[in-house]
């Protein structure tokens, strides 16, 4: 089939349909193209420190640049650590979304982005209680606006 601008070949039609129409009908569909092979979603994901370094929760999907190796963090002070692990859970919901929008039948990953929400939202109430609001949603004092209040998330302290 010519469409023009360059040949599509007529098996990569029957391939789109099997894969990403049944997506499209909530049927879940395990397998994912990644540099042109198809790749198994079953168990493939990472924990969510070493996702979160390398910028990839998916182990199947992970394809390191040469001899470069990942450069961890380290949190100085508990305050730190709740922003990194803020910041971790913030990464992982945000690939589990991605996941989940082109396998929205998939209940095991639904249930894992439950988790990492229920869990988020736990950090980000420690967080608060301990230090003041990390969002201006998280302003909860009514007698007066503590959002202005030192230092800001991203401000260091010394």
């Amino acid at each position: 089939m010519n469409n023009n601008f360059y040949e599509i070949p007529n098996d990569w039609y029957s391939e789109f349909n099997n894969t990403f129409m049944n997506n499209m009908m909530g049927m879940p569909s395990n397998n994912i193209m990644n540099n042109g092979n198809m790749v198994n979603m079953n168990n493939d994901l990472s924990d969510p420190k070493t996702g979160f370094i390398r910028g990839n929760l998916f182990d199947n999907l992970y394809d390191p640049y040469k001899n470069y190796k990942n450069r961890e963090l380290k949190p100085k002070n508990q305050r730190e650590e709740l922003l990194y692990n803020i910041m971790m859970h913030i990464f992982v919901l945000t690939e589990l979304q991605l996941y989940l929008d082109t396998n929205p039948g998939d209940m095991r990953m639904l249930d894992t982005y439950k988790k990492y929400l229920t869990a988020k939202r736990k950090l980000v109430e420690q967080y608060e209680n301990s230090f003041g609001p990390l969002t201006m949603d998280g302003v909860n004092d009514t007698n007066r606006w503590t959002w202005v209040n030192g230092p800001w998330p991203w401000e260091m302290m010394k």
